[in-house]
């Protein structure tokens, strides 16, 4: 039993500070490295200032009176609470202490919880040392000490936002790709979508409704499953390739047409990872993005098509000068007697 829970303890280790080092590139100002805050004041208020979630790798992190803070999460630590924190208290390795209101849990994962008198906490106290309540503080749920800790329980404290992150950086690294293989095609998406607002909303919408239904469609037609199987399956691909190009059509608005194609998906990209901080917007950020984005694809496609047909050359092209001589250029068919160049009149 004991090897087993160092076991889980170890991978739960591996994980979480795998997530760390990818988030503290992402996250910005809201990630701090061994910077202490202020010390807390010794009771709690009404919170007058907000800020966002709290991710420290190696520090501590302090919630004084009058503040109010998202999720509050540290690798190796310590946690002071005054203020109050909207989401729930988790760390790794560390003590927490609590004198103000959270709305979630709290969990000490190798640590000890002390709570003073005017603690208030509606979720619950977790603790793999001790746990100490002093009296007159409040607990919505119940107090353990002495937890041994597995994998799932803090995974599903930390599954929202493990979630905008692994899509966040999926997202990222695929418009990279992409801007690096096909730049032109990219802003020609971009051109599409910001002339053709509408249009690619319209084609958007009836795409992301009509291919899952011809799937189901085909698959329960038996002899169309492998076309409806793939569809299915490509389904996610479409979703990423929406989500990127309508990413690189809101950097174009905001960086000039001269910049490279991947400094535009950056600025886009960047917009919709801080608004999928948002609780609850990251998945509707990400829906929208995604069937506005192939869109503009389809306008994109439909508007390449037929640019060069037979005959016929785009406007503002210009002739080989051979096609105008006797002489045709190697390589270069001669234009028929009535195609060439009206005699010059004396």
């Amino acid at each position: 039993m004991v090897d087993r829970v160092v076991g889980c303890r170890r991978r739960l280790s591996a994980v979480v500070v795998a997530s760390a080092v990818v988030s503290i590139a992402l996250m910005g100002p809201a990630v701090a490295l061994a910077a202490p805050s202020p010390s807390p004041s010794p009771s709690p208020g009404a919170a007058t200032v907000s800020a966002g979630n709290q991710v420290v790798l190696l520090g501590r992190v302090v919630v004084p009176r009058g503040q109010s803070v998202g999720e509050v999460v540290v690798f190796s630590g310590r946690v002071s609470v005054a203020g109050v924190v909207r989401g729930d208290v988790v760390v790794l390795d560390g003590p927490i202490v609590v004198s103000g209101q959270v709305s979630g849990s709290v969990i000490a994962l190798a640590g000890s919880v002390r709570l003073a008198s005017s603690a208030q906490v509606a979720g619950d106290v977790l603790a793999h040392d001790r746990a100490i309540v002093a009296e007159g503080a409040q607990v919505g749920g119940g107090v353990r000490e002495g937890v041994s800790f597995t994998v799932r329980g803090p995974l599903r404290v930390l599954g929202a936002f493990l979630s905008w992150l692994a899509v966040a950086v999926s997202t990222l690294v695929f418009g990279l790709v992409f801007a690096a293989i096909a730049p032109r095609a990219m802003d020609r998406v971009a051109l599409a979508g910001r002339t053709a607002p509408f249009a690619s909303g319209g084609w958007g919408l009836a795409l992301a409704i009509g291919l899952p239904v011809l799937a189901v469609v085909a698959v329960a037609l038996v002899v169309g499953m492998p076309l409806g199987l793939a569809v299915l399956l490509a389904s996610l691909v479409l979703a990423f390739l929406g989500a990127v190009s309508a990413a690189h059509t809101v950097g174009r608005l905001l960086v000039r047409d001269d910049r490279g194609t991947a400094t535009a998906f950056m600025a886009g990209w960047g917009i919709a990872a801080v608004m999928g901080l948002v609780p609850f917007a990251s998945g509707v950020v990400f829906a929208l993005s995604s069937v506005f984005g192939l869109g503009e694809v389809t306008v994109a496609i439909w508007r390449a098509r037929g640019t060069s047909r037979h005959g016929r050359h785009r406007r503002g092209a210009i002739l080989p000068p051979a096609a105008f001589g006797d002489q045709a250029a190697p390589g270069v068919s001669p234009l028929p007697p009535d195609r060439g160049r009206a005699p010059r009149r004396s």
